[in-house]
């Protein structure tokens, strides 16, 4: 857990759940697993045989976002995932309801298993709260499925981590998708990630208004290929595309959502703080 992190799309990390267990082929070379058994955090491989032992609950971590008085986006359980099947029900909840109380907060929750997640969201984010985003992992065509159960969780934001990428995704729906993250592998074992299909995800999002971030091209090191894509770099976050009524009147948000676009607003930003002032429909 950190209130920095080097997650190029996040502020910083929140782990009051730590350890899983690998179910599709982006989990190989999973980052968590190699630093979890590096510092001794897990003892055993994350194979499914041994999540019972590798999945920890870490009630004394719930209540860390509550110090952390400056607004920051949070990745919630980067070394896990919170709909992991070894998680209790009992214990999601209590996350939620620390989310619940730090608005000033926003929360990114992001999985392989979008199915559970889904069901976690009706029973403790409906009606949505508007500083929590949902995603799922997509590393190759195979696993856009995981999209279609994303797409029945109630989220003020609904986002997909194309990371790493492992081939094209032509079966992507973008439907009631607000952001798209690309990246490549990194790592000792990184498998490379092919220009045309981070650029073929671009165009698709930005052809629906889907907010796109190109994390990285990957290889032995995180920043070791860079992340400009075709001569830029693509730093684009979703608040902007979100209805403004779920903010909840907060022009600070947007306008922080803003500075981090590069300090100039969308049209649907723009309009966004129009409707907030009372200058717009």
């Amino acid at each position: 857990m950190s209130d920095k992190s080097a997650i190029e799309w996040t502020d910083a990390t929140w782990n009051p759940i730590t350890g899983c267990s690998k179910v599709s082929p982006g989990c190989a070379n999973c980052y968590a697993e190699t630093l979890s058994l590096r510092f001794g955090w897990s003892q055993l491989p994350w194979h499914p045989a041994n999540a019972e032992e590798n999945v920890v609950q870490h009630p004394e971590r719930l209540d860390q976002p509550a110090k952390w008085r400056q607004p920051r986006m949070i990745f919630v359980n980067s070394m896990s995932d919170i709909a992991h099947e070894q998680v209790e029900d009992a214990f999601v909840g209590r996350i939620w309801d620390q989310m619940r109380a730090a608005p000033q907060h926003t929360f990114q929750i992001l999985t392989k298993r979008p199915a559970r997640l889904a069901d976690l969201a009706r029973r403790f984010n409906d009606p949505p709260l508007p500083n929590v985003w949902l995603g799922t992992s997509v590393e190759n065509d195979r696993w856009t499925r995981r999209v279609d159960d994303l797409r029945t969780a109630p989220a003020a934001a609904r986002f997909i981590s194309a990371e790493p990428l492992l081939g094209p995704l032509p079966s992507l729906d973008l439907t009631d998708i607000h952001w798209l993250i690309v990246g490549g592998e990194s790592g000792v074992k990184h498998r490379p990630l092919d220009p045309d299909w981070a650029r073929d995800l671009r165009d698709r999002a930005t052809a629906q208004g889907v907010a796109f971030f190109f994390k990285q091209w990957g290889g032995r090191t995180p920043k070791a290929g860079g992340r400009e894509l075709d001569g830029r770099t693509w730093d684009e976050m979703p608040l902007a595309r979100l209805s403004v009524e779920a903010q909840e009147g907060s022009r600070g948000v947007l306008t922080d959502l803003a500075a981090r676009s590069g300090g100039t607003l969308d049209i649907e930003m723009a309009a966004g703080l129009e409707r907030l002032e009372g200058h717009g429909p």
